[in-house]
């Protein structure tokens, strides 16, 4: 039985027959919707055959916070500590590593970011030749 017409049967229970999934993230059928803090940040020159040339890491404080909301449609909505970025479907893809797993590839002008599903790692690559890495935990 659906339970919203079971609530408007009985309007003495509830009180009315609105949308009770209206505070769901998961109500409009969203993708992947996440929170992640990230605590330490390493910087690397990279090229086309990867990074190096690597700073130490060192620790953020307060931490990096990021949230990615991705809708059943496509469209993604990502907050880097505060600012919000939005995106259609044809400017982000999916990827797969061996080392983290599953990501998502953000493009924006000339630089992009990788922001893995488990939420280890956020990886920033600029233009300008450097790749910065945002990990949850102190990489060993």
């Amino acid at each position: 039985m659906d339970f919203k017409k079971l609530f408007c049967i009985l309007p003495f229970a509830v009180g009315g027959c609105g949308d009770i999934t209206a505070g769901d993230p998961a109500a409009d059928g969203y993708r992947f919707y996440e929170s992640f803090r990230y605590y330490y940040i390493e910087e690397c020159r990279y090229d086309g055959i990867g990074p190096y040339d690597c700073s130490d890491i060192y620790s953020v404080s307060p931490s990096f916070t990021v949230r990615l909301r991705i809708d059943s449609d496509g469209l993604a909505s990502l907050n880097l500590d505060g600012d919000n970025y939005y995106y259609l479907g044809s400017e982000y893809d999916s990827f797969y590593d061996g080392v983290y797993g599953s990501y998502y590839r953000f493009y924006q002008d000339e630089d992009q970011l990788d922001l893995y599903k488990s939420g280890e790692v956020l990886a920033y690559w600029g233009s300008d030749g450097y790749v910065t890495y945002y990990y949850y935990q102190m990489p060993f």
